[in-house]
């Protein structure tokens, strides 16, 4: 237990050099880029979001294609994509924080 802390501690030492390196000149477009791909990456998941039936729905040359394995395919799509986004969000958050 206290070796994962120490590693969460190293972690966030490292970031903290990472950040400090930035030129601070940069620091405001470097925030406005994120913040635009950010809002990018959010409508291509609305976009999946929309055509979910299109790419998920019931494909009639599969056999076997039950409601099942239609939600299965929509779950192994969204819990890493709001894994990702809710990670991406915490460190945006944080970048405009810093």
């Amino acid at each position: 237990m206290s070796g994962l802390r120490n590693l969460r501690k190293e972690i966030g030492q490292q970031t903290e050099l990472m950040l400090a390196l930035i030129n601070p000149a940069a620091v405001p477009a470097l925030r406005i880029a994120a913040t635009f791909f950010f809002i990018v990456y959010l409508l291509f998941g609305a976009y999946i979001f929309r055509n979910r039936h299109r790419f998920f729905g019931r494909d009639p040359n599969v056999e076997n294609d039950n409601p099942a394995a239609r939600h299965f395919r929509v779950e192994v799509v969204l819990i890493p994509w709001f894994s990702v986004t809710t990670l991406i969000l915490v460190l945006l958050i944080n970048f405009w924080l810093a």
